[in-house]
């Protein structure tokens, strides 16, 4: 049937179909949200998916790094937001263009100390903050604004690389070379959020990229993969001698 759909119903109408199932989804799942915790409350489950392994990886860049900042897009209902503040002690500052959203993470995460949100693209956001006291900080970037007809990370990437000195990104929904038991987003030809979409920017902005070292057969939850990225010399060095990473 899938077959069938993308072989004879014309692009603008799956993209259509595709993004209203992205709605109703999302909004059952902020329904949910809602009445099973209306409150942040800390867990193995919550935050960057329930993902353990990725949550060592975080801990592991914390470790390494001497980050004094972390700028997120992509807000969704605060859960990463939040772990993220609350594991590594530093300010958060998270955007999220859906007012929905963004008004449900603020109500949840309205005791948690360190994050600050903001109602924007998040483009303009890291423009934004490329003007401001942030582009001075050591940063780590957690970018999650991705979905369908909007696919920014290119333009996310050149302007952390070109905003920043110091800086460590992780994007979510990357597809882990080699291992397939990782998902990861794909939107269409050319649109897949996997090493070669970013491989004319990695190659012009000098960057480097790691994948989990664990299996997906270790992870945890949706299994959703990642990649790190950062620039070539000192950081990515420093980022080799971290056990929970491999290079591509």
């Amino acid at each position: 049937m899938r077959r069938i759909f993308r072989r004879f119903v014309p692009a603008s109408i799956r993209s259509y179909f595709h993004d209203l199932q992205y709605r109703v989804a999302n909004l059952e799942m902020v329904v949910d949200v809602l009445i099973s915790s209306p409150v942040y409350s800390p867990g193995d489950d919550v935050g960057f998916n329930g993902q353990l392994v990725r949550k060592q990886i975080f801990r592991d860049l914390i470790a390494a790094f001497p980050f004094e900042v972390i700028l997120e897009t992509g807000t969704w209902t605060g859960n990463t937001s939040a772990y993220m503040a609350q594991t590594s002690g530093l300010p958060v500052h998270t955007c999220e263009t859906n007012p929905r959203f963004h008004a449900v993470a603020k109500m949840r995460l309205a005791t948690v100390p360190g994050v600050h949100f903001h109602r924007s693209d998040s483009r303009q956001f890291l423009e934004n903050s490329a003007r401001s006291e942030l582009a001075s900080k050591f940063a780590f970037f957690y970018l999650d604004a991705h979905w369908y007809d909007d696919l920014p990370l290119a333009q996310e990437l050149d302007i952390i690389e070109r905003s920043w000195r110091q800086f460590v990104v992780m994007i979510d929904d990357f597809r882990v070379p080699g291992d397939e038991g990782y998902r990861y987003d794909e939107y269409g030809p050319n649109r897949t959020l996997a090493i070669e979409y970013l491989a004319d920017t990695l190659h012009s902005r000098h960057l480097e990229a790691f994948f989990p070292r664990a299996s997906s057969a270790e992870e945890t939850g949706p299994k959703r993969g990642c990649v790190v990225i950062t620039r070539g010399g000192e950081s990515a060095g420093r980022v080799k001698e971290i056990h929970s990473l491999r290079g591509a």
